[in-house]
């Protein structure tokens, strides 16, 4: 082992051993001094971080979206609902982050974002049995609170992170596939959709309005996410898990046969998955004995007879593909 001696390049004084991870003082001419070129003080990391913020949120010019003391520059529109209106946004400054901005129209019901948050909040705190993988599924809090557009407008805003892969929801995958998608596609999406209500169920929350345009698609890892959560309610006699399981096959319905309010079921669907999507769809007693776990198992069941052993069919959310 060859022995390593510090000194000082001010004064060439020794310097402690600490000097080779750390910053020191040279004890004779009070220099700071480290041997590690990687080591960079907190003030000036604060300063040079100040200044790129600076810099960036200066090129945003006007038009952006102030939020809890950020701003956000809108990308692309992604919807418009009768309460908010919905964007893809990234956050300036040095460390840009894509979200999921929702703005409430100023005529909307009141609270009704801070709700939603309230909600996705206890969504994801909830300490139960699969929290860390469905936790994945639901959607994620980034921030709520008031916003501002060029220092005037005040609205509510929800901040969510922007789910990676997801291309877009079910009712734009319908517009796309007026004739139905296969019904292989529909298994698999129609299985996601059921084992996120289980846990949610599970959790003592019922979504109540489980229509498409809640549903995102996730092509690549064939994944559902469930959004729009600002109706959702406490499990209780009036609010059943009944009602999102016929919702949620009323939805895989509209995607196999068209987007008819009620599209009736063609005749090319295997008798097993027919009947069982019938069932789910117009029987709320059977939802309700049957329950999200139980659908699952009959669906299983059911596309096994169809279709043999389950193997993985990429899916493209548009037919030129």
């Amino acid at each position: 082992m060859n022995p390593v001696t510090l000194i000082c390049p001010q004064c060439g004084a020794p310097l402690p051993r600490q000097a080779q991870w750390r910053t020191v003082v040279c004890t004779y001419c009070s220099a700071e001094v480290t041997h590690a070129v990687k080591i960079v003080k907190a003030a000036s990391f604060r300063e040079a971080y100040m200044r790129s913020r600076a810099a960036a949120l200066d090129s945003a010019g006007g038009g952006a979206v102030t939020c809890n003391g950020e701003r956000y520059r809108r990308l692309l529109p992604l919807g418009h609902g009768t309460s908010a209106k919905v964007s893809l946004a990234e956050r300036l400054g040095p460390m840009p982050e894509r979200i999921t901005l929702k703005l409430a129209h100023e005529d909307g019901p009141p609270g009704r974002l801070h709700r939603e948050a309230d909600i996705l909040r206890e969504l994801q705190d909830a300490a139960r049995p699969g929290a860390a993988y469905f936790s994945q599924r639901l959607p994620q809090l980034a921030g709520q609170g008031k916003a501002t557009t060029d220092g005037v407008t005040h609205t509510d805003a929800l901040l969510l992170r922007s789910p990676v892969g997801y291309w877009g929801s079910l009712a734009a995958v319908r517009r796309h596939y007026p004739t139905g998608v296969d019904p292989r596609h529909a298994v698999w999406m129609w299985r996601r959709i059921l084992e996120v209500l289980a846990y949610v169920h599970d959790a003592g929350w019922v979504h109540g309005r489980l229509g498409p345009e809640h549903l995102l698609v996730h092509p690549g890892d064939h994944g559902i996410l469930i959004i729009g959560w600002a109706d959702a309610q406490r499990r209780d006699a009036h609010a059943t898990p009944a009602r999102d399981l016929m919702q949620a096959a009323w939805s895989i319905r509209s995607l196999l046969h068209g987007g008819e309010d009620e599209p009736p079921i063609g005749p090319g669907l295997p008798a097993p998955l027919a009947a069982l999507l019938k069932n789910a769809c117009e029987d709320i007693a059977w939802c309700a004995r049957t329950g999200a776990a139980g659908i699952d198992d009959a669906l299983k069941a059911a596309a096994s007879a169809a279709f043999g052993a389950p193997r993985f069919i990429p899916f493209f959310p548009t037919p030129s593909r």
